[in-house]
């Protein structure tokens, strides 16, 4: 792990974050009210948070494993390489937002939030656009904190009760 040698948590994350208790219950709540808003659906999330780690190269985030939306290898393989012919309509227009998320976010365009919206409405909206920033957020801190990599399924996803890995 990272320069912090101290971490007793249920998770290398958590006991991240634990070193100050009042952000890890904020952060735990918040990410868990993500997975559990019904306005995107659960399979776009993990797509679309699958994306922002593979653009990261965050392997801690890319190992987690959504058993409530899962992916098959052919789709985590195009996930990985950024290509999106496979998936639908709805997934591609989301995906396209996540991809320029971490670097390139001021190139998201009305046209990008336009195809979203048509199938997620204004607050589906929101929420996507909050959840991928989320989701590159949590790669930049796993990878500034140098969190270990692990494999891990979740069943019911990754977080949606609040357990950071």
């Amino acid at each position: 792990m990272s320069w912090i040698t101290s971490v007793p948590a249920a998770t290398p994350f958590e006991g991240v974050l634990g070193q100050r208790p009042e952000l890890l219950q904020r952060y735990r709540a918040f990410y868990s009210t993500l997975w559990n808003d019904t306005r995107v659906p659960r399979r776009t999330l993990e797509l679309c948070r699958r994306r922002v780690a593979a653009i990261h190269d965050c392997q801690q985030e890319w190992q987690l494993r959504d058993d409530a939306a899962p992916l098959n290898e052919v789709e985590l393989h195009e996930i990985a390489r950024g290509d999106f012919a496979r998936f639908t309509a709805e997934e591609q227009a989301a995906l396209a937002i996540a991809e320029q998320m971490p670097y390139g976010h001021h190139n998201i365009s009305d046209e990008d939030v336009s195809r979203v919206r048509a199938t997620l409405g204004a607050a589906g909206t929101v929420a996507l656009l909050t959840a991928i920033a989320f989701f590159d957020v949590s790669c930049r801190l796993k990878l500034t904190f140098d969190i270990d990599a692990h494999a891990i399924a979740l069943d019911g996803g990754p977080l949606h009760q609040g357990a950071l890995v």
